[in-house]
């Protein structure tokens, strides 16, 4: 039975087999993160509030790019090498942008998807982190979530 995220202005369902990681007061409210049994997760973060008047403009790229930079600075530290893969445009469908690190962890090769898309009232980066297999065994549960939210 799967179970019911309602929060952020998002509903959705997940498998009830992820946590919900619990987070410390320094790291806000406006986000949350699913621990898969794999080892990976699943996390997604407010970055901006858009009113229903709001446009894109050339400052939320240059955030965007910040916040990329900062997480591939974090894995370098962290482990080294980091591969940056940016998606081009035909394969968007609906998300604004989307940035895939690849690194490796012993002999593993990890994946971190970082999805950058409009929802509800607001701008989120959607991050999706696994070793390979484990993130191609997920991909369809990955799939149906991002299809609930771009619905919702």
């Amino acid at each position: 039975m799967p179970a019911t995220f309602e929060s952020l202005g998002l509903t959705f369902l997940y498998p009830d087999n992820w946590v919900i990681a619990e987070r410390s007061a320094e790291e806000g409210i406006d986000g949350a993160t699913f621990e898969l049994p794999s080892g990976g997760f699943f996390s997604l973060e407010r970055i901006d509030r858009l009113g229903p008047d709001r446009v894109a403009t050339a400052e939320d790229g240059v955030r965007e790019e910040t916040l990329i930079e900062s997480i591939e600075k974090l894995i370098v530290a962290e482990y080294g090498e980091v591969e940056r893969e940016e998606w081009p445009p035909e394969k968007l469908e609906q998300a604004d942008r989307i940035v895939d690190l690849n690194f490796y962890y012993l002999d593993l090769l990890i994946i971190s998807r970082l999805i950058f898309i409009g929802l509800a009232d607001g701008k989120f980066v959607i991050q999706i982190q696994a070793e390979s297999r484990s993130f191609e065994e997920n991909e369809l549960v990955f799939a149906a979530i991002m299809k609930q939210l771009q619905d919702s």
